[in-house]
């Protein structure tokens, strides 16, 4: 330190900041990202805070002013992963010294969770590095925040990609128009498959209307057809019910009067048939001449049958026109 405090200048101050910085880091726990409280080293040699390496092997009971003896062992160092027993935890009295003396000099480290894009990095760039004053003139694209010349010096981000603020702005514009030209030309496909969509449909619901339309006119037309059809028939059927009705009447009336001088003949023959030999013979003639009208004549037949296959006829006829069926 005393080397350091001889060199005068501009370019001294940056390296004794560099210095404080690497130094910073090596105070700083990898666990919190903080200034060692308590710190504690493991047998592979790596310090932590002892509340944090608690917490980070995570089992009940354990406070941030005890040492966790009771864990099993071996348990994974949180850096390098080598197995470490927790029984040997021992306090690390000069590194707790050093992060004493550095947090009595320096400005706490941002907080993990703070940074922010290059957009957002640029617009704190006035403000200047809260650790050492210089301004942000640089971006950590692994720690995704603004820093200085001098942090970019320091141990932390030695290995990290690193560009300047203004060229990270301009990447990440050049990024999210890549992502909008893209989100822009899925956005346009997709109208485009709406309006062809909304197309299609309206197309299709007009067709299913015209049909309805046809349909509803068929029918209608059909049952007129029907309608007319059945009060024909019916008429029909009434006009055939008067003339067997008549008819009837007419044959029962012939069959009536017929079986009435019939009988009479009969009777009257059975009378003949009874008298004495000499009365018998003088009334033979007689009746034979008065029964020989009654009966067929001519050889006619008895009257027909009023269900015969010549009066069933009408019944079968066809009553009009036969009707094309509609088309469906």
């Amino acid at each position: 330190m005393a080397a350091v405090g001889s060199r005068t200048g501009p370019r001294a101050g940056a390296e004794a900041l560099a210095l404080a910085t690497e130094l910073q880091g090596e105070a700083t726990c990898s666990i919190c990202l903080e200034l060692f409280r308590e710190p504690v080293s493991v047998e592979c040699g790596h310090s932590f805070c002892r509340a944090c390496i608690a917490r980070c092997w995570e089992r009940p009971g354990l406070g941030a002013a005890t040492v966790p003896r009771a864990l099993p062992s071996p348990l994974p160092c949180p850096q390098c992963r080598e197995p470490v027993r927790p029984s040997q935890l021992r306090p690390n009295r000069q590194l707790a010294a050093v992060a004493t003396l550095l947090r009595r000099f320096s400005l706490p480290a941002a907080a993990p969770g703070k940074h922010g894009s290059p957009e957002a990095a640029a617009s704190g760039a006035a403000v200047g590095c809260a650790q050492h004053g210089e301004p942000l003139k640089l971006y950590c694209q692994d720690d995704g925040r603004a820093i200085c010349v001098v942090c970019d010096r320091a141990r932390e981000h030695r290995e990290h990609a690193v560009l300047p603020l203004d060229e990270a702005v301009q990447e990440a514009k050049e990024l999210l128009e890549s992502r909008l030209k893209v989100l822009q030309k899925e956005l346009e496909d997709y109208e485009v498959f709406r309006s062809s969509e909304e197309k299609e449909s309206k197309e299709l619901l007009k067709q299913m209307a015209a049909e309805r339309e046809k349909v509803g006119a068929e029918f209608q037309a059909l049952r007129a057809f029907l309608v007319e059809q059945e009060g024909r028939l019916l008429g029909r059927l009434e006009e055939m019910s008067r003339e067997v009705t008549q008819k009837q009447n007419e044959n029962l009336a012939q069959l009536g009067a017929e079986i009435t001088q019939l009988s009479k003949l009969s009777n009257q023959i059975q009378e003949t048939a009874r008298k004495p030999d000499l009365d018998f013979l003088q009334e033979f003639k007689n009746t034979l001449t008065s029964g020989a009208h009654l009966g067929p004549q001519n050889g006619q037949s008895p009257p027909h049958s009023l269900f015969g296959s010549e009066e069933r006829a009408p019944w079968t006829a066809n009553t009009g026109p036969a009707q094309p069926p509609l088309p469906l």
